[in-house]
């Protein structure tokens, strides 16, 4: 008896073969050279696999980039939305994200290919490409793309690594996730499932061909004329093998043609009567094992219902919260660092963040419907009537009673502060404080470094000095200032040799770390401090971004006043203090447009005017 083995599948061993002018991307045939090919095949062949890989795609994209638009001025967040806009003519940059997510899920990397401006100074045009198509090259940091991989020698074309110190013509930024069996090339997160991955696609195929055809394989074929030689086996054992193993040949129809049964041939049928079942329970074991491998807790994150069990809303947002932040915040981290890092050649740092999606739609709460409708709405909620004339005519009054009120605050700060006849204005900047301590903080750095360009490098410098990881944008956001200034500052205290800037690699990715130097160290003891003779102070003025006259016929009454006032008068923060105390209002909020800070839920609104942070200095001192 012999036995013959049918269609035994081998998952592709990766190993990086560097006998090539570039490095070989696996090994093993039939997908030699190609092993992204592979990993493409089995997205597109099974099911389960595809649903999940888009179904991550989905919650890691989100709702797109958004952009952290605290202390930018109208020239930056312009550079700002263009690069979103249109970081080439063809696609705005979430569909660069959606392809780039869509990737990184499939191979665990993806690639851009990036376009120098005229200058070599600037980006022109970002373009994402086919994973598929490009090879490490072996002697020096570039690569090859060529559409022939599946050729022993392909025609290829020579890219440059991209070097966003070294801008010029054409080059490729090459991304890959670490994986500790690949130095070069990445390996999806999936790797351990794969097999399964490769079972649902034959389980497919099975029982297509099952349909189509009608012969089940696991047969014993008997042969009753006697054993021919060796070599007859074989060639029969490869007839064989060709015309009825793999899932493609399932269920064929076996003719046999024969004089008598004893010259004929016995198929033998060794499955049993149960074979389908057998597929159920495989199936479910694939299932089981795929959603195992890609780190899924809840199936019905994906649109897949297990039998037997309803999960509620409480449930799944449970389950998406424990997703989110096992899976998706590290794959948001990366690509947020990778576009970030494009973003930084373009003149801004840090500014951009994917805005999470949610699994449910929001429920909003009673008390959120009320404060979004209007009076008659909410009487016609509850079955009363719209309010009469004479009832209109009392929230009339109650509102100019308001007015006074604003007048009566306005005329506070008119018997207080210090008027700018006696003293001068040395320098400001608008302010937006959200906090007691924010204001605390402001003045406390002010005093000690002041407003000069100096003294503004010191106060970077101090706080790098205690949080050498801060952000760029996170030390703006301190300063009340603009990511473009802190860059600017950092550029002068590098050259002074008061800081060095490294990368290190923290949790799988890298992070500039700054460290002050001895010198910078010093230079942050010998700081001299604001003099004596110089005060903090406020005035209420129009916002830098807001355009137009320093008031409006539109201008509400308090706005208009305060504007006028603070003509010839500055307010200390004990003033502004005191008066919130006596008339029971927070001065500090009574400002007013919509400012929004992003990446939280916190939307106020505002008009266009705002306080000013001030320096000021005795006339005569």
């Amino acid at each position: 008896m012999r036995v013959i083995t049918l269609a035994a599948h081998s998952t592709p061993e990766f190993k990086e073969d560097r006998s090539k002018d570039w490095i070989l991307y696996g090994t093993e045939r039939p997908w030699r050279n190609r092993y992204p090919d592979y990993l493409l095949d089995l997205f597109n062949s099974s099911a389960k696999h595809n649903a999940i890989i888009r179904g991550k795609v989905d919650y890691i994209v989100g709702k797109g980039f958004r952009v952290d638009d605290k202390g930018l001025g109208t020239e930056s967040l312009a550079k700002v939305s263009k690069f979103i806009n249109q970081p080439n003519p063809y696609e705005t940059l979430d569909e660069l994200l959606m392809k780039c997510s869509l990737d990184l899920e499939i191979y665990n990397g993806f690639a851009l290919e990036i376009i120098a401006n005229k200058t070599n100074q600037k980006i022109a045009g970002v373009y994402h490409v086919d994973f598929t198509k490009y090879r490490k090259c072996k002697e020096t940091d570039g690569y090859f793309y060529s559409e022939e991989w599946h050729k022993t020698q392909p025609e290829v074309e020579y890219i440059p690594e991209f070097d966003p110190y070294k801008l010029g013509g054409k080059s490729l930024l090459y991304v890959k996730a670490y994986h500790p069996m690949s130095d070069v090339y990445p390996l999806p997160e999936y790797l351990g499932c794969v097999p399964y991955v490769e079972m649902d696609k034959e389980i497919a195929n099975f029982h297509l061909n099952s349909i189509k055809n009608g012969f089940t394989g696991g047969n014993m074929f008997n042969f009753f004329n006697g054993v021919p030689p060796e070599e007859e086996q074989e060639a029969l054992e490869r007839k064989i093998y060709d015309k009825f193993s793999g899932s493609e040949n399932a269920n064929k129809i076996l003719l046999n043609f024969s004089d008598s049964r004893e010259q004929g041939t016995e198929v033998v049928s060794l499955n049993g009567n149960d074979f389908d079942k057998r597929f159920d329970i495989l199936n479910q074991t694939v299932r089981k094992e795929i959603f195992s491998g890609h780190r899924i807790v809840d199936p019905n994150l994906f649109g897949i219902k297990e039998d037997g069990i309803f999960a509620t809303r409480n449930q799944i947002r449970d389950s998406y919260e424990l997703f989110q932040n096992t899976y998706v915040n590290q794959r948001q981290r990366l690509l947020e660092q990778v576009f970030n890092g494009l973003a930084s050649v373009q003149g801004f740092e840090g500014r951009l963040y994917i805005e999470d999606t949610e699994p449910l739609g929001v429920e909003f709460s009673e008390a959120t419907k009320v404060s979004v409708m209007t009076r008659d709405e909410i009487r016609e909620a509850v079955g009363l009537e719209p309010l009469s004339d004479v009832q209109m005519s009392k929230e009339v009054r109650l509102a100019k009673e308001d007015e006074v009120s604003e007048i009566q605050l306005c005329d506070a700060f008119s018997e207080c502060g210090l008027s700018l006849d006696e003293w001068e204005v040395v320098d400001s900047k608008p302010v937006r404080f959200q906090s007691d301590k924010e204001l605390e903080l402001s003045e406390q750095r002010i005093r000690k470094f002041g407003f000069a360009d100096e003294n503004f490098d010191m106060a970077v410098l101090e706080i790098l000095k205690e949080n050498p990881n801060q952000t760029w944008a996170a030390i703006a956001a301190q300063l009340e200032t603009t990511v473009e200034k802190v860059a600017e500052s950092l550029r002068s205290l590098t050259s002074k040799n008061f800081l060095t800037i490294t990368e290190q690699v923290v949790e799988e990715t890298s992070q500039r770390v700054a460290e002050v130097t001895r010198e910078g160290t010093k230079a942050l003891e010998t700081a001299e401090p604001l003099d004596v003779t110089f005060r903090i102070a406020y005035r209420y003025a129009k916002s830098p971004e807001a355009s137009g006259a320093d008031v409006l016929p539109t201008t509400r009454e308090f706005c208009r006043r305060m504007v006028s006032q603070s003509a010839n008068r500055v307010w200390t923060n004990a003033d502004i203090q005191r008066i919130g105390m006596q008339e029971n209002r927070n001065v500090w909020m009574r400002r007013g447009g919509f400012w929004t800070r992003q990446g939280g839920a916190v939307t106020t609104p505002y008009c266009r005017h705002v306080w000013e942070q001030v320096v000021i200095k005795e006339r005569n001192g």
